[in-house]
């Protein structure tokens, strides 16, 4: 907007006719809403010294329209007019003499403070909000209450969004706590409640003594408290710092329960509401501190979830629990559209009380303090009593609460029943829903019976139905009787009876069908269908085919997926003998014919669920149902139209209809196969990467019946593929190799003559170039090698010319002289996959000639003294198809063969020798009796080939444990190596320490304690080295896993113990262990860092006996050997302060701060960190030791730089410079507030205070002029 606009828009506004004023308003917010809005700042002051003149207008629109544009317009006007226009609003709220206007002013306040604390990158200056705020609050205390709660939910913006920064830098936390205990003592209780709310907040986000200082107000406060009101606020307070900070407020948690369990039953007031949430909070973040008192918070949930003063639940509604109700009766109450609530609950404390009751049962439920077995037995069974609870909103909430016990229970069982203890009562637990689900289910059924208006009732206790089921498919068979009415009346009502109006819960989907419907798909999800199973299926079948047809969204869908399991089911009890389905044809046979009517409906859902149910149907019941149906069926199937997203549907139901497991006759599939291979070869030429790649699937599904095509169409599909290589040749989708290997058998070999070239091409790329381990590539040339067996020469002499030269180039390349030589990497891809293409090749040619698969072919590749590019080239890949050979079990146990393998891993070329190791590690691991003398080998040897055994001796291992988890060779290796490292004198080889790390990983359970019993009982560094270098190597394998995480926290103290080594070098690694754990695994670290913490903050100590003096010349230099474990050091504690503040020891972390600003640079730059992030929290602990830091400082800038010296060393002392302003700028404020104006830090000051100190003055002036420049 211009100049212009805005003197029309000052001028509008001052304009009598308000309708006039309130149209020049909403231009100005139109235009600050819209994308290229702009202010000019000189514009930008004046609009927002009119609109606060408008926040008093008479009309109360224009007001309103003024506090939406103060709401938008800081985002174009500088931070000191927005600040400028928060402290005038604030001044104006606190003029005021009467509520005339201020309730205008407070609302766009809270509006617009509210807008800049949460959108406002620079944080710093939202803490400069706080003191016109808090100015406000102090001079308005005679004005009506609304207007300060305004205020009060301004100043909670603030502390929310920048309280770390309140304590900053002389910034108002003192101010703000001053204020907020000063009005907890006003006479207004609406006001004392939210100066509480802002307190807890200030304790929550204002870390440090003044935090500490502020909760002691609010307990102390809550401990003196004697009206019922006043107390159930404050504890309210302390349960919302409880939910954010719960470290903060542990020390007072035992107080808090001791006086809560006391009162808790006696009243029936909001103070009850407030207690039940206390232990609600506290067992979900606190559990440990509630363990001793867990059976009375137990008994306190249960007497308040039965809480009801207006009506007994006991009298006269037992008869409704009786399992087997009436299903009759239930049918008749389902659609019924009559309800009356015959007992209204005026009170709403009494149902707050049962809703918190059952909210606490079900947070005791999910803790630790029960187990598994009594959260169902004694919870679960508390809450079925509740199901027929008269309060909707309650009743949501007991059935809601019964359903997370179940997902408990669920989540806890795991695929192999009784294979451990833990898994023995996790299926006690589900043994103990088994046995409740009679009363389960017929409390649910009365409850629907006596609540049939309530949709979400029934939903939730269809969810319930769900959740048993998929615990033991079995639990309910014996109650399907009764379970059946209903879901038949469900299932058959008018769509309109299941409509949800509105949620109280995630549990539930939009309409009741739908839950219905996920209750059958649970149920059809087993593997066998008993009597009762059997006969529930055949009365809910024509229920499930009504909603076929049903007009509500996603009903027909999930209805045809809920079918197409239940086929399936149908089928597995079919085929085991278990199950006559012949009665169900007719069913599937109407269910089909509804879906082939519905194959062309607009809705794409709908469509894909039709698609998917006609192939599952031709899977599982093509032998069955007439041919007409089968013929209608396939056409749909294989025609494919539409649209991308058709056909990929399309092809995903014709792929189920064709899977391994179908039932639909050979003979029809071979009728069908020419007419879908002629709708795949428009297909796989098209851009379409899902398209083509489905379609692949079909071409590999159909390898069994392509000899039944004719040849010309054979040959099309394999150039489709072929053309599908050639989009993306370097990276071939896996399924066009699958589908290549599958079509490349039904063509002739003078076709795969003909395009041999270009097959040969385009593999060897892909043999180069694809990644290993899909196998993909191996199948193609197996298949190849399998059903054309003449050319394998061929195709073997170009995987071997495509590799030499991969190896080729990179040799050049690693032997240039310039910065190739550097980027030079070994073709390690390359060879993996000419290697695996190479062996699968011969596997098929041995199998199509009906031989023994047999290493003749690589005689002529394996030069005993290879010695030209070429030729070790061609060793090294014969080295690694024998590994490959070997780990396969191709390789027959051969003292010749381990013989050669030992000769070649003596060679000195250094590719050569690790293939050799490869080699000979897979053989060893395979054949794993020969690992003992392979070890006592390696360990013997002193040559050249020493440290390529011991990589064989990790390959072997790494295949017999890792891969075959050969538990017996895994004791009598771990005692070898164990042994000779123990008894080793000398540093052992670095493979050593990765080679036991594979144990600990295959094993973790049995090893990871050795390994920590080993590190304790070493007697050698070089044993302790070793063993802790496997610790470390162990936490940053890729295959380190929950159980390995169980067994670490359990060894923790034995390990970090040798953070206090004698040796320097085991206490670097230990540390480096211990940085890790911070960084990666903090949950495994945080209950021992308290005991470690004095250890680790003692290396941050100089060790003298570790600093030695050389000479270099006529010059002397000392040389630090304790530098990089001290780096380490303080890196961890660096860690802890950002992820463990609260339990970090503040007077030792000033220590080491006092130690670390005139210690080495790297150190030094961590120190600046620490101090940057823990000032404001240790205030009285820097406080304290000023001088000492201000003789750090000083000693910092005393280094005298030599007057030869180069720039790098100038430079580096300019840093170091810096870095102490830097940290004295940041303490400054601290020394001012505790008036500490004198001695060493003091005059430290002054001198960069002072201007003929030129360097320090203009960093010290950067620093305090600018926070962030001090970072």
């Amino acid at each position: 907007m211009s100049t212009n606009d805005c003197r029309e828009f000052l001028r509008k506004v001052k304009n009598a006719d308000q309708d006039i004023r309130s149209m020049a308003i909403s231009d100005l917010l139109n235009h600050l809403n819209s994308p290229s809005a702009s202010l000019s700042k000189e514009d930008g002051e004046q609009y927002t010294g009119a609109l606060i003149e408008l926040l008093l207008d008479a009309q109360s629109y224009v007001q309103n329209l003024a506090t939406e544009c103060l709401g938008q317009i800081f985002k174009f006007v500088d931070k000191n007019t927005t600040l400028t226009t928060v402290t005038s609003i604030c001044s104006r709220v606190a003029q005021r003499t009467s509520a005339d206007g201020a309730s205008a002013l407070s609302v766009a306040l809270r509006v617009m403070v509210s807008r800049v604390a949460e959108s406002t990158e620079d944080k710093s200056f939202v803490t400069k909000l706080a003191h016109p705020i808090v100015s406000a609050l102090s001079n308005s205390k005679e004005l009506p209450a609304d207007v300060n709660i305004d205020l009060f939910a301004a100043l909670s913006e603030v502390v929310e969004n920048v309280g770390s920064l309140l304590a900053v830098d002389g910034g108002p936390a003192d101010a703000i706590q001053e204020l907020l205990l000063d009005y907890s003592t006003h006479s207004n209780p609406n006001l004392v409640r939210r100066a509480f709310a802002v307190l807890g907040k200030f304790v929550v986000h204002v870390t440090g003594e003044r935090s500490e200082n502020a909760l002691n107000t609010i307990f102390q406060r809550y401990q003196n408290s004697t009206k019922e009101s006043d107390t159930a606020v404050l504890l309210g307070v302390l349960v919302a710092i409880a939910r954010q900070r719960p470290s903060c407020i542990k020390p007072v948690v035992s107080s808090i329960i001791d006086s809560e369990l006391k009162t808790v039953n006696d009243c029936d007031t909001d103070l009850r509401v407030a207690s039940l949430l206390a232990f609600e909070t506290i067992v979900r973040h606190c559990p440990e501190l509630a363990s001793d008192r867990s059976s009375e918070i137990y008994a306190a949930a249960i007497k308040a979830a039965k809480y009801d003063p207006s009506y007994n639940y006991e009298d006269g509604d037992d008869d409704d629990m009786v399992s087997g109700s009436d299903g009759d009766d239930l049918e008749e109450e389902f659609g019924d559209e009559f309800d009356e609530d015959i007992y209204d609950d005026h009170d709403d404390t009494a149902w707050n009380i049962r809703t918190g009751g059952v909210r606490l049962l079900g947070t005791l439920a999910k803790s630790d303090l029960l187990s598994p077995v009594d959260a169902v037995t004694k919870i679960g069974s508390a809450l079925i009593g509740g199901f027929k609870e008269r309060v909707d909103v309650v009743r949501v909430e007991v059935l809601t609460t019964y359903t997370a016990i179940l997902d408990t229970v669920k989540a806890q069982l795991g695929p192999e029943p009784e294979v451990t203890l833990t898994m023995k009562v996790e299926n006690a637990a589900a043994d103990a829903v088994v046995q409740q689900a009679p009363q389960a289910v017929s409390a649910l059924l009365s409850s629907m019976k006596q609540y049939p208006k309530s949709t979400e009732t029934k939903q939730l206790a269809f969810a319930v139905l769900s959740r048993i089921v998929s615990i033991r498919h079995s639990a309910l068979d014996s109650l399907l009787t009764g379970v059946q009415p209903v879901v038949s009346s469900a299932l058959t009502a008018n769509d309109s009876a299941g409509a949800l109006q509105m949620a109280a819960t995630s549990i539930v989907r939009t309409n009741l069908k739908l839950d219905v419907l996920e209750f059958l798909r649970v149920f059809v999800t087993r593997s066998s269908i008993p009597d009762a199973a059997d006969e529930f299926l055949f009365e809910i079948k024509d229920g499930i085919k009504s909603n076929v047809s049903s007009q509500t969204a996603q009903v027909p869908a999930t209805t045809f997926s809920v079918a197409g399991e239940m086929l399936v089911l149908l089928r597995l009890a079919a085929d085991t003998g278990s199950r006559d389905v012949s009665r169900y044809i007719s069913w599937i046979q109407d269910m089909v014919a509804l879906a082939i009517s519905m194959a062309n409906t607009n809705d794409l859902q709908l469509r894909v669920s039709v698609y998917d149910f006609i192939g599952t149907v031709l899977c599982q019941f093509g032998d069955l149902v007439d041919a007409t149906i089968v013929d209608q069926s396939l056409s749909i199937l294989t025609t494919w139209k539409n649209g991308t997203s058709n056909v990929l549907a399309l092809i995903h139901a014709l792929s189920v209809a064709l899977s391994a497991s179908t039932h639909l006759r050979r003979e029809r599939i071979v009728t069908a196969v020419p007419s879908i291979l002629e709708q795949i070869d428009p297909v796989l030429r098209q851009n379409e990467v899902k398209v083509y790649t489905s379609a692949l699937g079909i071409v590999k599904s159909l390898s069994s019946y392509g000899d039944l095509a004719t040849p010309e169409v054979n040959e099309r599909i394999m150039l489709g593929v072929i053309g599908i290589i050639e989009k993306s040749p370097t990276s071939p989708p896996v399924v066009a190799l699958q589908a290549l290997a599958s079509v490349c058998a039904q063509v002739s070999e003078g076709y795969i003559k003909q395009t041999a070239s270009k097959l040969i091409r385009l593999l060897s790329v892909a043999s180069v170039h694809d990644k290993p381990g899909s196998g993909a590539l191996e199948q193609v040339y197996e298949a190849i090698g399998k059903s054309f067996p003449s050319i394998v020469e061929q195709w073997s002499s170009e995987i071997l010319s495509t590799w030499k030269q991969s190896y080729e180039a990179f040799d050049k390349q690693r032997s240039a002289k310039n910065n190739d030589a550097i980027l030079a990497q070994f073709p390690t891809s390359a060879l993996a996959n000419a290697a695996k293409s190479l062996l699968a090749l011969f596997v098929g040619h041995y199998k199509a000639v009906g031989e023994v698969w047999s290493d003749e072919f690589l005689s002529g590749l394996l030069y005993a003294a290879p010695k030209s590019t070429t030729e070790i080239a061609l060793t090294c890949l014969a080295l690694r198809v024998l590994g490959y050979a070997a780990a396969s079990g191709l390789l027959v146990q051969d003292q010749k063969m381990a013989t050669q393998l030992y000769s070649f891993i003596e060679l000195s070329n250094d590719d050569v020798r690790n293939e050799a190791a490869f080699a000979l590690g897979s053989y060893v691991g395979y054949c794993s009796d020969l690992l003992p003398a392979l070890f006592d080998n390696a360990t013997a040897s002193t040559g050249i080939g020493a440290t390529s055994k011991m990589q064989a001796i990790k390959a072997a291992l790494d295949l017999a444990l890792a891969t075959k988890r050969d538990v017996s060779i895994a004791e009598a290796m771990w005692t070898q190596i164990t042994t000779y490292v123990q008894a080793s004198e000398k540093p052992v080889s670095d493979v050593i320490a990765q080679i036991l790390a594979i144990f600990v990983i295959a094993f973790p359970e049995v090893y990871i304690p050795q390994l920590a019993s080993c590190i304790a009982s070493s007697t050698t560094t070089p044993a302790k080295v070793s063993f802790i270098t496997a610790f470390r190597t162990m936490l940053a394998d890729k295959h380190f896993n929950s159980q390995c995480d169980v067994q670490v926290k359990l060894v923790l103290p034995i390990v970090l113990a040798s953070i206090s080594d004698a040796d320097i070098n085991v206490r670097r690694l230990t540390l480096l262990a211990l940085y890790t754990l911070i960084q990666a695994k903090l949950e495994l670290v945080e209950d021992v860092i308290p005991s470690i913490q004095p250890a680790l903050f003692q290396q941050t100590v100089i060790d003298e006996r570790v600093v030695r003096e050389i000479s270099m010349g006529p010059f002397k230099r000392k040389i630090d050997d304790g530098l990089e474990m001290r780096k380490v050091a303080y890196m961890c504690v660096q860690l802890l302060i950002r992820h463990m503040l609260p339990i970090v020891d503040g007077a030792a972390l000033v220590d080491c701060v006092v130690r670390g600003i005139p210690d080495d640079p790297e150190v030094r730059a961590i120190v600046q960190h620490m101090v940057m992030e823990t000032a404001s929290t240790f205030p009285s602990n820097y406080v304290a030791r000023l001088d000492d830091i201000g003789k750090s400082i000083k000693e910092v800038r005393d280094v005298k730089v030599h007057k030869a010296a180069v720039k790098q060393e100038v430079d580096k002392k300019e840093d170091s410079i810096k870095v102490a302003v830097s940290i004295a700028a940041k303490l400054q404020p601290l020394a001012k507030q505790a008036e500490a104006d004198g001695g060493l830090f003091a005059t430290m000051i002054a001198d960069m205070n002072n201007p003929n100190n030129e360097n320090l003055y203009q960093y010290y002036k950067a620093c305090t002029e600018s926070p962030s420049a001090a970072k």
